[in-house]
């Protein structure tokens, strides 16, 4: 009896011995499948494109916003709350056209009260007129008293005073008319500053007074633009500048509107650079067509001149890596077929096809999709050439 535990012990360390060493190969076998898998070749699937050579023209390519003509923010010119608003965003409006009011009651009543005022002064002035006249008939009678002696000096000369203090008053009400009328001027302007106008025509784009709110002279009430005529404002490099004039002829492909081409020409050239970005300001003018709207974004090309024989690869099989252009070369390496990563030396874009000065030959195959995250060395797998 007393070797019945020692058994039951015996078999309980094997039972311990043989879970342990289960646990052991168990763990040998996950990390053989974790390392045969981390050892396993990735072969990335890319599409790739032959460098060929053609006829390219020199362009320079400009990016921005296409914009209206004139895109203004019209301000209410006096405080006060909106009692009516005549336009909604989309209406069409002539230049001085009232767009919107602001309460008037009292500036109409000024307007009332002043010409009142240059009315009183009028008249004033034409009683002045009057005395004058009576003044002047009077001195003529006082000379002529005078020289049949029937009127002493001084009698005469109070006459005399009495006719120049009459001049004077003429002189006095009409600088009371002049006050008066300019006084009935600065009301009627601040009576005319009661109504929101635009300056010029176009089309409401956007309104941000109703009727019962607050209008103030630093909040604009409502945006205007004058699409009559469109621009597209850009930046030239300044290698580019000196080979650009106005009225160059312009062609611009606009982002939300693909498969269609636009035809401008350059309207200003700034006449200095931008002392950080070494670029100059340009302009160019273009026709309203149909679907193209401001704030759109568009890609400009301005042609001056014509490069023969030129290598030319696709754009998306040039990436920027470490800041600088890189291209995924393919090439054989025994049965493998890698894709190998090579700096050549760029030129201009031409829409979407971009010229290689140095490092790829004509017939070179190079990947345009899937580069995206390749390595140096890496092995592909071709899904088209």
């Amino acid at each position: 009896m007393k070797k019945l535990p020692i058994i039951a012990a015996a078999l309980l360390v094997l039972v311990l011995v043989g879970a342990f060493v289960y646990r052991i190969g168990q763990s040998k076998e996950r990390n053989a499948v974790a390392k045969a898998a981390s050892e396993k070749e990735v072969i990335t699937s890319v599409r790739t494109a032959t460098v060929s050579t053609k006829d390219m023209p020199q362009v320079v390519q400009i990016t921005g916003n296409i914009k209206a003509n004139n895109d203004i923010q019209v301000l209410p010119k006096s405080p006060g709350r909106v009692t009516n608003v005549y336009v909604d965003v989309g209406s069409i409006v002539k230049a001085g056209q009232v767009l919107a009011t602001v309460e008037a009651v009292d500036m109409a009543l000024r307007v009332k009260q002043a010409q009142a005022q240059l009315q009183q002064a009028q008249a004033g002035l034409e009683q002045a007129k009057v005395q004058k006249q009576t003044a002047q008939r009077g001195i003529e009678r006082a000379r002529a008293l005078l020289e049949k002696g029937a009127m002493t000096q001084a009698d005469f000369e109070g006459a005399d005073a009495g006719a120049q203090l009459a001049a004077v008053g003429i002189l006095g009400a009409e600088a009371s008319v002049a006050l008066a009328d300019a006084n009935l001027a600065l009301v009627q302007k601040a009576f005319e500053d009661t109504r929101i106008t635009t300056p010029v025509a176009g089309v409401v784009t956007r309104k941000n007074i109703n009727i019962g709110t607050m209008a103030q002279p630093a909040t604009a009430a409502f945006s205007v633009q004058d699409q009559s005529s469109l621009k597209m404002e850009g930046a030239v490099p300044a290698t580019y500048v000196p080979k650009l004039a106005l009225g160059m002829a312009v062609e611009i492909l606009v982002d939300e509107l693909p498969g269609r081409s636009f035809v401008g020409k350059v309207s200003r050239l700034a006449p200095t650079l931008d002392a950080e970005t070494r670029r100059g300001a340009i302009e160019i003018a273009l026709e309203p067509a149909e679907g193209l709207l401001p704030n759109m974004f568009g890609r400009a090309q301005i042609s001056f001149g014509s490069s023969a024989n030129v290598l030319v690869v696709p754009g998306t099989a040039v990436l920027s890596v470490a800041g600088q252009p890189a291209v995924y070369l393919i090439e054989k390496s025994g049965d493998a077929t890698i894709a190998k990563m090579v700096r050549p030396k760029v030129g201009a874009k031409h829409f979407d096809e971009v010229i290689i000065e140095d490092g790829l030959s004509s017939g070179d195959v190079v990947v345009v999709s899937g580069n995206a995250g390749l390595k140096d060395g890496a092995k592909v797998s071709l899904s088209g050439i």
